[in-house]
């Protein structure tokens, strides 16, 4: 109860002090001069010949009003400590004194038996009394004081005059200056309430201030704490992919060599495994990853998008004998979302999709959809498969739920998959969501918002991204050198051979005396092979533009044409070789890069990771290459040898075996003693494997070029 007082005690203190000030700061006794003056005009134009009798008070209101002006700044320099009592006191005492001025003003000032004069005299007293009320109001006993000593005299004159004016002249004057002491009661409690919201206005601002220290304090840790995560994250990234990127090559290469069943069987568990912790490492970076990380390129075609995750998930797909296809709206809008987090969401769906899918197909869907007034474009995923159950729908879309016992079994997964999709869909400002019924496959999507149109040009829907690129096909050509080179660029590196002819009878000859796949021929030049009795292989017709069709052609490719449509086309008329058999010695080239590992390797690192670590191989190479030229023309071979073996390692970590064997050919054959002529050979065989290599990922990854 003490401490309570004491506080109490302290507030009343503070508002006490509080009005002292008020009263100080508003002290301004010269205000009431020209009111003095006024009456001493007054009282030399009534009576004449008084000399300077009127003026002595007015000289005593100036030696007064100077004097509380030095009172004033006394004030201004007190101590803190000071009580605010006694310049309470202080200050009455000075307004009696210039009250008492005033009064002593009056009996040289009132001008008896003329109550004009007297009545001026009131207008002029009670002006003054209303304009030192102002200041004095904060303390009343200050304005008692002033009011008694002033106005007293002028009250007892006026009732001695006797007369009804001056009577009533001295009640409305008592009764002006009562009016205005009981306002000071008014205005002291005005004054009282209007310090204490000040008072408390102050502790408001301290305690906001102190809140916005800790606020600012805990955003500082919360962002260094940001800070260390994102740093943390980007360390364990580096250090745990390093070493699984590395595992992950050496077993894909494993996988590729000639291992009895039982090892091949422990390759392929390490690779399934490995794989498996490449997803979930991927996901909980995710995951975790900060918003402000996030890439600044805000826009993204949804077809583009949407084709680039087919042709990431086409491997699996052929794997397992799935139709993956994509089916577009018309007029598509873009969508207002970073690229690779849609690429990301989408290939998480479609991934999802192939997991669960054993026959049928997937397919994905893009079209705008309008919603409350607004355009969005909803990407779905639909496929075939188990279907969802509906006691797992509530954890679809939570961190490590990765449904019932009888999913798990089916796929072995951390449950983070839908989970990533929702938190880039939810920054993104879309929403997520699915469509299933068990046994009947699913379809799940999710919603961007739309901000213009989309990139025309490619048709609404498309199985060209379906089909892979050819290997092990023997081809006979007669075309246009410019036809020649691109088929050679385009077909070459994946282990085909291609025979060219440089005249139509010699097409003919050659398509008798051998067998080929397929004959590819100019549309000029269809016909005219097709009636020669040796032509037993189906014709693929490049038609330019203007060409009229050939009748006798087995399928069309009309140009200008690029390598994915000259697969399909190929594809149509012929039927490809298994990439995995084993190509006769000395009769087909060993593909100079394997498709359906490195559709792997896209989908486990992305695709603009993978073209920068393409990009960076190339240059690489490149500068290799030219060395081993160099100390080859030099005929350093011990130099040279030592170059090929930096590049078989450098071929070898993205699985590039024919470039491999190249390299470590031409190694072994230096470090044997070769005969030069033998060893320029084996050089020379190593640069055209890095022609064939850079043709062939350019025409998997054109941005590799751009």
């Amino acid at each position: 109860m003490s401490t309570v007082a004491n506080a109490n005690k302290a507030e009343d203190r503070g508002v006490f002090a509080g009005r002292i000030d008020i009263l100080y700061a508003l002290g301004r006794y010269y205000l009431s001069l020209p009111f003095a003056a006024l009456a001493v005009s007054a009282r030399l134009f009534s009576v004449s010949g008084e000399g300077i009798l009127p003026y002595l008070p007015l000289i005593l209101q100036i030696v007064v009003a100077i004097a509380a002006e030095r009172l004033a700044q006394a004030y201004k320099h007190r101590s803190l400590d000071d009580d605010p009592q006694f310049w309470a006191q202080r200050f009455t005492f000075v307004s009696g004194i210039a009250g008492a001025t005033w009064g002593v003003g009056i009996f040289f000032w009132f001008v008896p038996g003329s109550f004009s004069a007297q009545a001026y005299l009131c207008l002029a007293y009670m002006g003054m009394t209303a304009t030192e009320f102002i200041a004095r109001s904060a303390h009343r006993p200050a304005y008692l004081a002033h009011a008694c000593f002033s106005l007293g005299p002028l009250i007892v004159l006026l009732l001695i005059e006797g007369s009804p004016y001056s009577d009533m002249a001295a009640v409305l004057v008592f009764c002006f200056s009562g009016v205005l002491c009981n306002y000071c009661n008014s205005m002291a409690r005005l004054l009282n309430e209007s310090i204490r919201l000040r008072f408390d206005n102050v502790d408001l601002v301290k305690s906001l201030s102190a809140e916005k220290s800790q606020a600012e304090a805990a955003r500082d840790a919360a962002e260094s704490g940001a800070r260390a995560k994102s740093i943390f994250i980007a360390n364990i990234s580096h250090e745990l992919r390093t070493p699984l990127n590395a595992l992950l090559g050496m077993a894909q290469l494993l996988d590729r060599a000639d291992l009895g069943r039982p090892q091949r069987d422990h390759v392929k568990v390490i690779l399934e495994s490995g794989r498996g912790l490449q997803t979930l490492l991927d996901d909980v970076i995710a995951l975790t990853q900060d918003d402000g990380d996030r890439l600044t390129d805000k826009e993204c075609d949804p077809v583009q998008a949407a084709r680039a995750v087919t042709r990431l998930c086409q491997p699996l797909a052929w794997e397992k004998g799935l139709r993956l296809t994509v089916t577009a709206g018309a007029d598509l809008l873009r969508v207002a979302a970073d690229p690779r987090r849609v690429r990301q969401a989408l290939l998480k769906l479609a991934g999802n999709g192939l997991k669960f899918t054993d026959s049928g197909g997937i397919e994905i869907r893009v079209e705008t959809l309008a919603k409350d007034g607004a355009e969005f474009v909803r990407f779905a995923v639909v496929d075939t498969g188990l279907g969802v159950p509906p006691e797992i729908a509530p954890r679809l879309f939570k961190p490590f739920s990765p449904g019932d016992t009888s999913y798990a079994k089916h796929d072995q997964g951390a449950g983070l998959g839908l989970a990533v999709v929702k938190r880039i869909v939810d920054a993104a400002g879309g929403e997520t969501g699915y469509e299933s019924e068990p046994g009947q496959g699913s379809t799940f999507w999710f919603t961007l918002p739309a901000v213009g149109p989309a990139e025309q040009g490619e048709p609404a829907k498309s199985d060209l991204d379906a089909v892979p690129p050819p290997s092990g096909l023997k081809l006979l050509a007669f075309v246009s050198n410019d036809a020649r080179k691109s088929l050679t660029h385009a077909l070459e590196p994946f282990g085909n051979k291609l025979v060219f002819a440089e005249s139509a009878a010699e097409a003919a000859a050659l398509a008798g005396r051998d067998t080929f796949d397929a004959i590819i021929l100019a549309a000029g030049d269809v016909d005219t092979l097709a009636a020669a009795p040796s032509a037993k292989a189906p014709i693929l017709a490049l038609l330019a533009s203007g060409d009229r069709a050939p009748v006798c052609a087995n399928e069309l490719l009309r140009g200008p044409a690029d390598a994915r449509q000259l697969y399909a086309a190929l594809a149509n008329i012929c039927a490809a070789k298994d990439a995995a058999s084993p190509a006769p010695s000395g009769q087909e080239t060993m593909a100079a890069i394997d498709a359906a590992a490195f559709a792997a390797l896209e989908k486990s690192v992305g695709v603009t990771t993978l073209i920068e670590i393409l990009k960076s191989y190339i240059e690489t190479a490149e500068q290799l290459c030219g060395e081993l030229e160099t100390a080859s023309a030099g005929a350093n071979w011990q130099q040279a040898a030592r170059l090929a073996q930096d590049i078989a390692g450098s071929a070898s970590g993205l699985g590039l075996l024919a470039m491999t064997a190249a390299a470590r050919g031409f190694a072994s054959a230096a470090r044997q003693g070769a005969s030069a002529h033998a060893l320029r050979n084996d050089a020379q065989k190593i640069m055209c494997e890095h022609e064939r290599v850079r043709h062939a990922l350019a025409n998997l990854y054109p941005d590799l070029v751009a």
